[in-house]
């Protein structure tokens, strides 16, 4: 079976335009705020001085540090998944291979390594780009 035609669009079409980030000795209690204030589930944590991201911290590690009274660790220490870019001329067919492997959840969308992202793209954008073209 061929796949649809809809996974030949840019990923730039699907995005969400810009990236939540924090800084990465922000505490989990402003990590839950930035998710909370931005309906999101994961955030980018930026840590000062570095090349890139620290990478994402989700709303799973996040619950997961709440179990063990640490709300006021650093962000940086929620990390659970590195960043992976992804040009925003690829396909949403790119994406979804760029999504397969376990831990990745997240695309951040750039046109270089040292570019300012663009925005991101989850695995929840492409299945409402999917439905939106069912």
């Amino acid at each position: 079976m061929a796949a649809p035609e809809f996974v030949n669009t840019p990923v730039r079409s699907i995005m969400r335009p810009g990236v939540v980030t924090v800084p990465g000795n922000a505490s989990l209690t402003q990590l839950a705020q930035a998710m909370s204030a931005h309906g999101v589930h994961a955030v980018l944590v930026v840590d000062a001085g570095e090349n890139g991201p620290a990478g994402w911290a989700t709303s799973r590690a996040l619950i997961a540090r709440l179990l063990d009274g640490s709300r006021f660790v650093p962000a940086s220490d929620a990390v659970t998944e590195m960043p992976t870019r992804i040009l925003p001329s690829a396909s949403i067919a790119d994406a979804i291979r760029a999504l397969a492997p376990a831990g990745v959840t997240h695309l951040l969308v750039t046109s270089g390594p040292s570019a300012v992202p663009q925005g991101v793209v989850s695995e929840t954008d492409i299945v409402a780009f999917a439905a939106s073209h069912g």
